[in-house]
Parts: C-alpha cells; sequence; structure tokens
C-alpha cells in the first residue's frame, strides 16, 4: 500500500531551477514513487549558512511511494550523490538538497532518518511550497495544522520565483 510523502528539494549553486529540473526527472524514475503534485518554485536566503552564502530556491514535491522510508532515503541520497552533492550533513552551499517531510502518518527517528523532518516547522521555504500543494497538513505529531507554524513574516522570506504548480490527475 502507497504512502503519501512530502520531499523538498533545494538548490544555491550553479543553475538552481535546472538542478531542479533534473533532481525531479530523477525522482521520477525512483521504483515505487509516484509524483503527484509539485509546488511553485520559491527563492529565499541561506539558512544555518554563512553569509555570503547563495540564495536558495526550493519546491516540494507530493508523491505516493510503495516501499520503505529507508528505501525512500537511499535513493535521494543517490540522487544527491549523482548531481555531484559531497557535504551531506554540512551547512554549505549545495548543487541539490533532498528532504524527506513527512511519509504519511508515520513518525521516525533514528540516527539516519527523523519524519517528519525535525526542521521543517521553523522554515519557511519549506512550509510555504509545502502548504501550497496541501494547505490542510497536520503535524503527525503535534497533530495540529502545519499551517499554524507558518506567520505572514515568515512566508515573506520564501519570493515566489515561478508559479507551476502541477497535479496528476
Amino acid at each position: 500500500m502507497a504512502e503519501t510523502v512530502y520531499i523538498s528539494l533545494g538548490s544555491n549553486m550553479g543553475d538552481r531551477e535546472k538542478n531542479l529540473t533534473a533532481a525531479l526527472v530523477s525522482l521520477e524514475a525512483i521504483p515505487g514513487l509516484e509524483i503527484i503534485a509539485t509546488s511553485g518554485i520559491y527563492i529565499s536566503e541561506a539558512q544555518d549558512m554563512d553569509a555570503d552564502s547563495p540564495d536558495f530556491m526550493n519546491q516540494v514535491v507530493m508523491a505516493d511511494f510503495s516501499f520503505l522510508p529507508a528505501e525512500l532515503l537511499d535513493s535521494l541520497e543517490r540522487i544527491e550523490t549523482k548531481m555531484g552533492r559531497t557535504d551531506k550533513g554540512q551547512h554549505k552551499p549545495r548543487v541539490i538538497d533532498l528532504d524527506i517531510l513527512l511519509f504519511g502518518d508515520q513518525i521516525i527517528e533514528t540516527d539516519r532518518l527523523s519524519i517528519p523532518h525535525r526542521k521543517m516547522l521553523s522554515r519557511p521555504f519549506v512550509l510555504v511550497p509545502l502548504l501550497q500543494i496541501n494547505p490542510e497538513l497536520v503535524h503527525p505529531v503535534l497533530e495540529e495544522p502545519i499551517a499554524d507554524h507558518l506567520t505572514d513574516k515568515d512566508s515573506e522570506k520564501a519570493i515566489l520565483f515561478k508559479d507551476h504548480v502541477a497535479r496528476s490527475i
């Protein structure tokens, strides 16, 4: 039985929009993953990085996934490596960053994987595109609407670059 998953994509090196597009193409090739919706692309300042780090382009994907969370993580890490990411876990500019935000209503906390993503609620660059796809999402741990964690001031930190929300029907 497939679970609905939300994956964030981010890039702040090179041709950021092209990097997001390449990551989407790679996501579409993951066995057992069917993309349901993609958010627009947003620009935001790099967070938790050096002040001179380039701005990020971010996007969120909603998909159905038929296998285990760890298998999705393995696939995402392979895509990051294939695209040239070598600094996983460090706060440096990156060609691509792929994170599992939510995996159905599952709550997972291991050394390798934290679902829901533990920093999701403090990151407007994740919340704005996530809520663009599904404004009714409820946080599985807090059991409250995710939208309650996004203030008007925070939502201004993610600037719409390209609005092309797409949904499979």
